[in-house]
C-alpha cells in the first residue's frame, strides 16, 4: 500500500512519475523556497518543472527558478554527450570493454521524458584489464584528474577514480561496482560478467553507448541507492522506471543479487520503491524474504510508517543507515550499522575539535610507481574470481 503523503511530498512523487493535471490538494500553498529546497534535496527539479507546466493551477512564480534548473541540466546533458562521443570512438578504436550507467542512460531510456532526470556526473565502468588503457585514453582526450594523490589512491584501493572529462564534466571511472575495500569484501560483484552481458542504447543524435542489461541495471541501481542511504527520491524513481522495462528478468535480478551478497540491499530498496509509488514488483520468494523479513527490511518499513518517504528539508535528519549498513545477513548488517554510527560520531567530534577534514585525494602527488602499483591492484582484484560467501539469515 502507498503511504499517505504530505502535499509537497505527493507533488514530488507525481513529478517523477510524469503526471499532469491539477496539483495535489494543498500543494499550491507550499512556499517556493520549500519547493526549491525539496527539489534540490531529492534532485528532482527538472521533473518538478515539467509537472508545474502541466498543471493549470500551478503558481506562476514557481516556473522561473525551475526553468533555470532545467537549463542547467540541459547544459550538463550536452557536456555528457560531448564527452561520451569522444570516449565511445576512442574506446572502440582500442576495443576496450566498458559501459556507462545511471545519469544520461536513465534519462534517455527509462524516464518518461529525457529532460526529467537530473544528474551531475558520468558513471563509467571499465573492465579491470582495460582500466589502465582507459585512463591513458582519457588523458589524451584532455581529461584531468580530480583524485591526484597516487600514494593515497593506492592506500585506499578504491575501485573508482574521479576525473573531469574534456568538457569539464565530472567522470567517475569504476573498475568494480563496490567501491571501497570493505564493500568489496561484503559484496562480491562480477563487473567483467556484467560487461559481457551489456547491451547498447541510443542517447540521441546517433550516440550509441554500452550499458548494463536491464536486470543488471535494476540490481546496480537498487544497490547503489541502498549504499547511499536510499534517501533521495531520484534514486527510488530510477529503480521504479528501470524495473518497469519489459526486458527485466526478475529471476535473474534475484539470482544475481543473491550471488553478490546484495539480496538484502536490493530487496529493501525495491520494497521502499513499492511503498513510495504504490506498486508491487514480481519479486521471487527469496528476494521478497530479504525485503520484508530481514532486520534491515523490518526497520526500514517501520521508519517509513512513522515518517513517510520522501522526506522534506525540515524533517529530522534521515541518514538512511538501515539501508547503507545492510549486508548479506542480519548479524553483519547490525555490526555495520554500529560501525557506521560510531564512525559518524567520531567524524563529528573531530570536526568540532579541528574543523572540517581535508580530502587527501585532492593533493597533487605524482608518483609513477604508486600509480603502476594501483593499476596492478585493479587487475589483481578485479579479474581474479572471488569466492561467493553463502547467504545466511
Amino acid at each position: 500500500m502507498m503511504i499517505e503523503l504530505r502535499p509537497l511530498a505527493r507533488l514530488m512523487v507525481e513529478s517523477v512519475l510524469g503526471e499532469s493535471g491539477p496539483l495535489p490538494a494543498g500543494a499550491s500553498e507550499v512556499s517556493l523556497d520549500e519547493v526549491m529546497l525539496s527539489g534540490l534535496q531529492h534532485r528532482v527539479r527538472p521533473a518538478l518543472r515539467r509537472r508545474f507546466r502541466a498543471a493549470p493551477d500551478a503558481p506562476a512564480e514557481w516556473l522561473g527558478p525551475l526553468e533555470a534548473a532545467r537549463r542547467g541540466q540541459l547544459i550538463r546533458q550536452m557536456q555528457a554527450v560531448h564527452d561520451l562521443n569522444l570516449m565511445r570512438a576512442a574506446f572502440a578504436e582500442r576495443r576496450l570493454r566498458w559501459a556507462v550507467a545511471k545519469g544520461p542512460v536513465l534519462a534517455n531510456t527509462v524516464w518518461p521524458h529525457v529532460d526529467m532526470r537530473e544528474f551531475s556526473d558520468l558513471d563509467v565502468f571499465v573492465h579491470p584489464e582495460d582500466f589502465g588503457q582507459a585512463l591513458g585514453v582519457l588523458e589524451r582526450l584532455g581529461a584531468v584528474y580530480v583524485d591526484r594523490n597516487w600514494p593515497e589512491i593506492l592506500r585506499l584501493g578504491r575501485a573508482e577514480l574521479a576525473l573531469r572529462g574534456p568538457s569539464g564534466f565530472p567522470i567517475d571511472l569504476h573498475w568494480d561496482v563496490a567501491v571501497s575495500r570493505p564493500a568489496r569484501q561484503a559484496f562480491r560483484t562480477d563487473l567483467p560478467a556484467m560487461l559481457a552481458r551489456a547491451r547498447t542504447v541510443e542517447l540521441g543524435d546517433g550516440l550509441v553507448v554500452p550499458t548494463f542489461d536491464a536486470s543488471d541495471t535494476v540490481v546496480h541501481l537498487a544497490h547503489h541507492a541502498a549504499h547511499s542511504g536510499a534517501n533521495r527520491l531520484v534514486w527510488l524513481a530510477d529503480v521504479l522506471h528501470a524495473s518497469s522495462a519489459p526486458e527485466v528478468d526478475w529471476r535473474a535480478v534475484s539470482q544475481r543479487a543473491l550471488q553478490a551478497g546484495m539480496g538484502i540491499t536490493v530487496g529493501i530498496v525495491l520494497a521502499r520503491a513499492e511503498r513510495t509509488f504504490g506498486v508491487e514488483f514480481p519479486l521471487t520468494s527469496q528476494l521478497r524474504h530479504c525485503a520484508t523479513r530481514s532486520l534491515s527490511g523490518v526497520v526500514a518499513a517501520r521508519r517509513d510508517r512513522h515518517r513517510s518517504f520522501p522526506h522534506l528539508p525540515h524533517d529530522p535528519a534521515a541518514s538512511g543507515i538501515e539501508y547503507s549498513s545492510a549486508r548479506r545477513n542480519d548479524l553483519l548488517s547490525l555490526l555495520a550499522a554500529v560501525d557506521q554510527w560510531f564512525g559518524v560520531r567520531r567524524t563529528e567530534w573531530r570536526v568540532r575539535r579541528h574543523g572540517p577534514d581535508e580530502n587527501p585525494l585532492d593533493k597533487a602527488v605524482e608518483d609513477p610507481s604508486a600509480k603502476a602499483e594501483y593499476l596492478e591492484l585493479v587487475v589483481g582484484e578485479g579479474v581474479v574470481p572471488r569466492r561467493v560467501i553463502p547467504r545466511r539469515g
